[in-house]
């Protein structure tokens, strides 16, 4: 495991934003935390962090993946999906979760928004250990997610974690979207062995005191030690965490 810091603060402007220069078609943007792009190549096992648009009418056509899982959290709009290779295709929802197996074989997919509003996705790829033979693709709809109470004002959406239905083949352990109201806080426990990665989508909040606008993330690379943080907000706001295993500790460009 690589020694690193015991947090990364990325505001907005320290994002790489990719559009159709990168991508070769236009109607994409996606606003990179971990990646190729970034100073941060990998954070356990994620290798890229996407907060995703994809304009209404349009999408990306068909291209290669092999080895990895993604994880696409639709938090406004709607997609489809089609896996040339595998003749796999399917429908995701707002609201829903839609899990990528790529596997040995991998695929040849397509992601196209049909709708009339932008597809707004939160997207998380992660190293697969081992790697699974099958490719395949499975969607987990909101009304089908877990939600609880994790203390007064605060109420936590579980997209992957142990009372998720949803099964992943990748070593991000927990999935969650979580609404505080103004004044509440919670702790954020994180294991031996694990780091955490935390996005502000709506208001503002703070972590262990340090302040963290939308579209913040925060990074916590993997450590030895268990951790237990404080996240508040004065205002209310809406977060989106991960806890994940060791992977390739933290890789950054530097």
């Amino acid at each position: 495991m690589t020694a690193g810091p015991a947090s990364i603060v990325l505001a907005p402007e320290d994002h790489a934003v990719l559009g159709e220069a990168q991508f070769g078609t236009p109607g994409l943007v996606a606003i990179e935390s971990i990646g190729p792009f970034t100073r941060v190549r990998a954070c356990g096992p994620l290798v890229t962090v996407h907060d995703s648009i994809i304009e209404a009418g349009l999408g990306i056509g068909h291209h290669p993946h092999r080895h990895h899982e993604r994880l696409f959290y639709l938090e406004r709009g709607t997609f489809d999906h089609d896996d040339a290779l595998n003749r796999i295709a399917g429908h995701v929802p707002e609201g829903a979760l839609a899990r990528f197996t790529e596997g040995r074989r991998g695929m040849i997919h397509q992601e196209w928004n049909h709708g009339e509003v932008d597809a707004e996705i939160y997207i998380l790829v992660a190293t697969t250990s081992p790697i699974p033979e099958q490719t395949s693709f499975e969607v987990l709809r909101r009304e089908d997610m877990p939600v609880y109470s994790e203390g007064s004002g605060v109420v936590t959406r579980e997209m992957v974690g142990p009372l998720s239905p949803l099964p992943v083949h990748c070593d991000v352990r927990r999935f969650t979207d979580t609404a505080l109201e103004p004044g509440a806080d919670l702790n954020w426990a994180i294991g031996p062995g694990e780091g955490g990665l935390l996005s502000v989508r709506e208001g503002q909040a703070d972590l262990d005191g340090t302040p963290l606008g939308r579209r913040s993330t925060a990074l916590l690379p993997p450590a030895e030690a268990s951790r237990s943080l404080r996240i508040g907000s004065v205002a209310g706001a809406r977060i989106i965490r991960a806890v994940f295993g060791l992977g390739y500790g933290l890789v950054t460009a530097d």
